[in-house]
């Protein structure tokens, strides 16, 4: 009996402790709701607008107390959605994503752009734009898609390095005297810019001018580098945002996966205890049993 009452009440303990990790129901009818989703979008966007016309202003304008006023107001009700997210995600929940994480960050720098001692600290207010991608589900998936492609553009991006390094020595050993090819340095800027098509044609024609051979490098360099590699870039990227979609699939299932099993696990605990509970009235059936047999043996004669 001792067993079966220390087990119930460890299990009450655990489910007392999982309770306080999830989320409020009531405020996730609050904030789970297409009203709650368009106000702080338009929030977002009217608070961007404001920033914009305050850094077109210039500070001393007529409008700059409204509209610190405005950045006020704007500040307390992106702190009372995080607080609000807070109470309907829960504890655990609420800081697994790092979406929330941002939107702290976010918030909290807003705080101390706040702060009148610095008036370059002002220029921090604009970070509340980004909340437009972590309010905007499409967005979040293009930016999580470009996270995810990270790896092949930093790859990409040393392939393309050391094609310009090869064509920058390439360039300033033919071309040393010619200006844009010195060194190393200016040779490289201008592969840069023979890659954007910027002065594409007059920069060949300058070279022709005293090497009759400048056509055939400026034109190889301009198609691995501008048409093979530089492309690389796009197609690492089409390739994330089409795996985005399947990989939040696969973070859905698995959040469902885990939960099911904590509802199985719940469910196991359960039917632990109340089959310690049948065991234990059992065994008291049989005591009372007993019990009864043994009166009429001890009633006086």
């Amino acid at each position: 009996m001792a067993d079966a009452a220390v087990g119930a009440g460890t299990k009450a303990r655990s489910a007392r402790k999982a309770a306080a990790y999830a989320g409020s129901e009531f405020f996730q009818r609050l904030t789970r709701n297409i009203g709650w989703e368009m106000f702080i979008l338009l929030c977002i966007v009217a608070n961007a607008v404001i920033l914009g016309v305050d850094a077109h202003l210039g500070q001393g304008n007529r409008y700059e107390a409204a509209i610190e006023q405005w950045n006020m107001v704007f500040l307390y009700i992106f702190t009372a959605e995080l607080v609000l997210e807070f109470w309907a995600q829960g504890p655990r929940t609420y800081f697994r994503s790092g979406w929330n994480i941002f939107d702290l960050f976010v918030v909290g720098v807003s705080y101390v752009a706040v702060s009148p001692a610095i008036s370059a600290l002002r220029t921090l207010r604009v970070v509340r734009v980004f909340r437009l991608i972590s309010a905007v589900p499409q967005m979040r998936r293009v930016v999580e898609a470009l996270f995810s492609a990270l790896p092949g553009i930093l790859a990409t991006f040393a392939i393309l390095a050391i094609v310009f390094y090869i064509g920058a020595v390439v360039g300033t050993t033919l071309f040393h005297e010619e200006p844009g090819f010195r060194n190393l340095g200016e040779s490289a800027l201008s592969l840069f810019a023979l890659t954007q098509f910027d002065g594409w044609g007059e920069t060949i024609t300058r070279l022709d001018e005293r090497y009759p051979y400048a056509w055939a490098f400026v034109l190889g360099f301009t198609i691995v580098a501008a048409f093979a590699v530089l492309n690389l870039f796009v197609g690492v990227i089409v390739e994330a945002v089409q795996q985005a979609p399947q990989e939040i699939i696969k973070e859905e299932l698995d959040e469902v996966q885990e939960e099911v099993g904590e509802i199985q696990e719940a469910q196991e605990d359960a039917a632990m205890v109340q089959q310690r509970i049948l065991e234990e009235v059992r065994g008291l059936r049989a005591e009372l049993a007993s019990l009864r047999g043994a009166l009429p043996n001890l009633a006086p004669d």
